[in-house]
């Protein structure tokens, strides 16, 4: 019996050991799993079906033309984040005081613009009177206004996705394929150009309404004439105010809503080719060959 003892007692030492040796083999085996699952989601999310994505920032370089004009126009600007003090590139001398200082420079910009283009569309509520009738003045009137409101609502927006970062984000971390890229460049050159030629040809428009063609609009210095007398030794004065608040309303209809367009274009071209690579995942038969979940990521 004082023999049994010491051999049982060993062989309970053995298993435990044995188990001990099984549960690290498994917490390995585990752990080299989820990382081949997390390797293979990166490479799944670097590309879609084969062809890789676009790289960070690439999409954003590529409308240049377009966020440019809409920087002159106070229609968009960034807030710079401040880089870590470990990174060896980071200068706190000159690279950092410089874009902070652009961007502080970018943001009071836009908010002036802001404030003018609301300002003068409160301005344009008061070209009604009583004495308007039905006639070319009063649907002048109408669009006008509905020129100055539509504009003001436009900026506020962009100036909100510009404030929050949420435009920023959009064009730095959306993946897109390297043609949508392509396409999208060509389309921003192709609308920044458009909306210039327009926005001259308003502002010719523009000029000849508020300099030539004064008598017959006069309605366009409210609330001055309107409800307030006004001298005519003031009128240049104002003429030249109102024309001023009125080229501020340019960036805020054309350029914001290229941007709306060339965003609707981006989209639109990632999911024309999601259901084109769906299309070839199935079978003659209906059957899919591919992986589900893919598709979902990718479609979320």
């Amino acid at each position: 019996m004082t023999a049994v003892r010491p051999v049982s007692q060993f062989n309970i030492i053995k298993e435990s050991t044995r188990e001990g040796l099984t549960q690290r083999a498994c917490h390995k085996v585990s752990v080299v799993a989820d990382v081949n699952e997390q390797t293979n989601e990166d490479s799944e999310d670097a590309g879609f079906c084969g062809e890789p994505f676009a790289d960070n920032g690439e999409l954003l370089s590529s409308l240049s033309p377009l966020l440019f004009s809409m920087k002159l126009f106070g229609v968009y600007f960034h807030r710079e984040n401040r880089q870590r003090t470990g990174d060896p590139e980071w200068n706190p001398g000159t690279t950092a005081v410089k874009a902070c200082n652009s961007s502080t420079k970018l943001r009071v910009y836009a908010t002036i613009i802001l404030i003018i283009v609301w300002l003068n569309a409160v301005r344009f509520a008061s070209v009604f009177t009583r004495k308007d009738h039905f006639g070319d003045v009063l649907l002048m009137k109408i669009a006008v206004f509905t020129f100055c409101v539509l504009a003001a609502i436009f900026q506020t927006t962009y100036y909100y996705a510009s404030h929050t970062g949420q435009l920023l984000k959009i064009l730095l971390t959306l993946p897109v394929t390297r043609d949508c890229v392509r396409g999208a460049h060509r389309a921003a050159v192709f609308l920044t150009v458009l909306m210039w030629i327009t926005a001259i040809g308003d502002m010719c428009g523009g000029c000849y309404i508020f300099f030539t063609s004064y008598e017959k609009y006069n309605f366009i210095l409210a609330p001055f004439v309107t409800y307030i007398y006004l001298p005519k030794d003031n009128i240049e004065v104002a003429i030249v105010v109102g024309y001023l608040g009125y080229m501020a309303h340019l960036g805020g209809v054309f350029f914001a809503q290229s941007m709306n367009q060339l965003l609707v274009y981006i989209f639109y071209s990632q999911f024309k080719k999601l259901k084109k690579n769906f299309r070839r995942a199935l079978g003659e038969r209906g059957q899919f060959n591919g992986d589900l979940s893919l598709f979902r990521r990718r479609h979320k």
